[in-house]
């Protein structure tokens, strides 16, 4: 019981790390955005903020991201919509 205490802090630990880490590359209307996004999605603001520090670290990121430049990764991470057609007969 008190393993899965310390293991739920380190996990929320890491997590308070990678989106503190993250904020450091965005603007401020980005910043917005994406706390926006976590309030509705705390798991796809965490996948956002993992992916900004990826690229970051990789060397991938030249200056800071601003609003649009992360409305374009928010979509480019949504899960491409399947479309249905019923026919009738």
């Amino acid at each position: 019981m008190k393993e899965d205490l310390n293991k739920r802090l380190e996990l929320q630990r890491q997590i308070a790390l990678i989106e503190e880490s993250a904020k450091k590359y965005l603007d401020r209307d980005a910043l917005q955005r994406l706390g926006n996004l976590k309030s509705a999605y705390p798991e796809k603001a965490l996948q956002v903020s993992a992916l900004i520090l990826q690229n970051a670290e990789a060397g991938n990121l030249k200056r800071m991201l601003n609003d649009e430049q992360l409305k374009q990764l928010l979509i480019s991470l949504d899960e491409p919509k399947r479309e249905f057609k019923f026919t009738r007969k």
